[in-house]
């Protein structure tokens, strides 16, 4: 994030389309993601329970049906996956695009309000704290597709665009055509996308299936008389006898 902050990346990203999207795929996906992933267990709460509701009458309805334990919903990660939506769609708008090639301060504000978002999201995509039950594999799977998938639009919005849709880029000492960085951007935006979530997607999927395949994971009942936990039929034991 500081190298994209400052010369010499600061000073491309004002000439070159592709490299401004570089940019903006570090804010959005790469910088959020690593945050999450490689913060140290040791910043995060030792028990993440202690801030949550005390008593079952404060939990919230999903969470009291599931015994009382907290479990975020789907509508938790779909708020944080609209917010990132929205505001990365409003930093690839080709009027705020012209404005931050001849604006460099508003790369701050949109260092901070890209990452802001994405960390909501990824917290939500990971198991940041695994003391606290996340979202299912299928959700979190879902969710990252979607996100993907919005970045993929707007890439294609801009590779397959004939003519020039960021005004700002047309010349000014760029030593590209203006359609040529516009695909060269689109690629950026593909690939970072691409390399953000399809591993959340593959990872949450094959968990979901392996968990569904392996019904024996399952706390067995007892069989009646035994002791013994499990889903056949009870060993046969040697009888005892006893002399008269």
């Amino acid at each position: 994030m500081v190298a994209c902050l400052v010369p010499p990346l600061s000073l491309l990203a004002r000439r070159y389309l592709f490299v401004e999207s570089a940019q903006f795929c570090v804010f959005a996906m790469a910088a959020p993601a690593l945050v999450v992933l490689g913060a140290p267990r040791r910043l995060l709460p030792r028990d993440p329970a202690r801030w949550l509701p005390r008593g079952p009458a404060d939990l919230p309805a999903h969470a009291a049906a599931d015994g009382g334990r907290y479990r975020p919903s789907f509508r938790l990660i779909l708020g944080y996956l609209i917010a990132w939506v929205v505001t990365c769609l409003f930093w690839r708008l080709p009027p705020v695009l012209d404005q931050l090639e001849r604006h460099p301060f508003l790369v701050a504000a949109e260092a901070v309000t890209l990452c802001a978002a994405g960390l909501g999201l990824w917290l939500e995509l990971v198991r940041a704290w695994p003391p606290v039950p996340r979202l299912g594999p299928a959700q979190r799977a879902c969710a990252a597709a979607l996100a993907m998938w919005s970045i993929w639009v707007i890439a294609y919005v801009l590779g397959f665009a004939r003519g020039s849709v960021v005004h700002g880029y047309d010349g000014g000492g760029s030593h590209l055509l203006t359609v040529d960085d516009q695909e060269i951007s689109a690629f950026v935006l593909w690939a970072a996308a691409g390399a953000a979530f399809v591993p959340i997607v593959f990872t949450t999927a094959f968990t979901w299936l392996k968990e569904g395949s392996e019904p024996a994971g399952k706390s067995a009942p007892e069989m009646p008389g035994t002791g013994v936990r499990g889903w056949g039929p009870p060993a046969r034991t040697r009888r005892r006898t006893w002399p008269r």
